[in-house]
């Protein structure tokens, strides 16, 4: 069977491949492609087609379709990406839903393989894709997330000498449950499991050795919660804040005696401003703060999981799992790969020192022996 085939290169830490569905605008998924649920003669529509069109430059991307003129239903064709940060949109056709006696699950799963299959002939190492047909398409909700979910699995078992990360953006809670759903009963070996209260689900690769790992960035994405710029309130030294990167770039202004600064990181909630006013708090001594900067994250982080309940709760779930925060751009906070790149999975490929993932892990030991006397 497919799915114990699976599980078994999970065992072996050999399977790089991943399936996840996310609620998020696929426009903003960060993918190496990303698939336009398009139609036979590849002309900018409605819905997500147009928000493709609209976000990749609609006269260049229409000109792009154009040239290649048609596509057969079941199939796929490949694109530039033009504006959007994706390098190529793939256009697959869906077929609509008549009464699923007319080859319509058929062509639904060539839809997808074909479009996996022109991913990989380009190099992607991920790929994003919509719910294909069950808009106004009219495919029915289950049975197209039933195909998607068989399609993306069969492809990552048939073609085991590739690596590629499967994203699906959704943007309604029934359409991110259905396919929660789904992805139990058709691939469950990329589903992670709650064991004892201890989430397993990736592996990270450090030495010979293969551990659960749990990986983060953005609060929009997988484990969000983890993130420094996830909203969630705290009171700490008299002072409330609405994040841990709040707390923690108010703490740098404060440290260099930039207290003007220190209040206009008070008047914002928005992480990216907070963020950019503690990088020019003055004056700024970098061996002073590397020193001090893990010190402050731990005070922040202590207090913003041991007051939000539910977060205490998922922190406490990743068990004894190493937290990975993933981001190409910073190599101090994070370990300086991208969520999506699968060097994540090995730690003799980081180039940054994770600082972030290593105090949420010190909070968790903590908040864990205090539950326990």
């Amino acid at each position: 069977m497919r799915v114990i085939s699976i599980r078994k290169l999970q065992e072996r830490g050999e399977r790089m491949s991943s399936i996840r569905i996310q609620k998020i605008s696929i426009t903003s998924v960060k993918a190496d492609a990303i698939v336009n649920a398009a139609n036979s003669g590849l002309w900018a529509g409605g819905g997500v087609c147009g928000a493709i069109f609209a976000a990749a430059g609609h006269d260049e991307l229409q000109a792009a379709c154009n040239r290649i003129g048609h596509c057969d239903v079941g199939s796929a064709v490949i694109t530039p990406a033009f504006n959007l940060a994706a390098k190529y949109i793939i256009h697959a056709v869906g077929p609509q839903w008549i009464d699923g006696k007319h080859h319509e699950a058929k062509k639904l799963y060539g839809a997808y393989q074909k479009s996996l299959e022109l991913a990989v002939e380009k190099g992607c190492g991920s790929i994003a894709f919509p719910l294909i047909s069950a808009g106004i398409f009219g495919y029915p909700l289950d049975g197209a997330w039933r195909k998607a979910i068989q399609a993306c699995r069969d492809f990552i078992e048939d073609h085991p000498e590739n690596s590629i990360d499967i994203i699906f953006a959704v943007l309604s809670d029934d359409i991110l449950e259905a396919g929660n759903r789904a992805m139990k009963e058709n691939a469950p070996a990329f589903v992670s499991e709650k064991v004892s209260g201890k989430t397993s689900g990736d592996k990270l690769r450090i030495g010979g050795q293969m551990v659960d790992a749990v990986f983060f960035h953005k609060p929009e994405e997988p484990n969000g919660y983890l993130s420094n710029w996830y909203m969630s309130d705290f009171d700490l030294d008299g002072i409330h804040f609405t994040s841990t990167e709040q707390y923690i770039m108010y703490q740098k202004c404060k440290l260099f005696g930039d207290e003007a600064s220190a209040e206009t990181v008070l008047a914002t909630n928005d992480p990216h401003e907070q963020q950019q006013i503690g990088r020019n708090a003055r004056p700024y001594i970098g061996n002073v703060w590397s020193g001090v900067r893990q010190v402050a994250a731990l005070h922040g982080l202590e207090a913003k999981f041991a007051q939000n309940e539910d977060l205490k709760e998922k922190l406490l779930s990743t068990g004894d799992a190493i937290l990975v925060e993933c981001s190409e751009s910073d190599i101090i906070w994070a370990c300086g790969i991208s969520l999506y790149d699968k060097n994540r999975f090995d730690v003799e490929q980081w180039v940054g020192q994770n600082i972030l993932g290593f105090a949420l892990m010190e909070v968790r030991r903590r908040i864990r022996e205090r539950e326990m006397l």
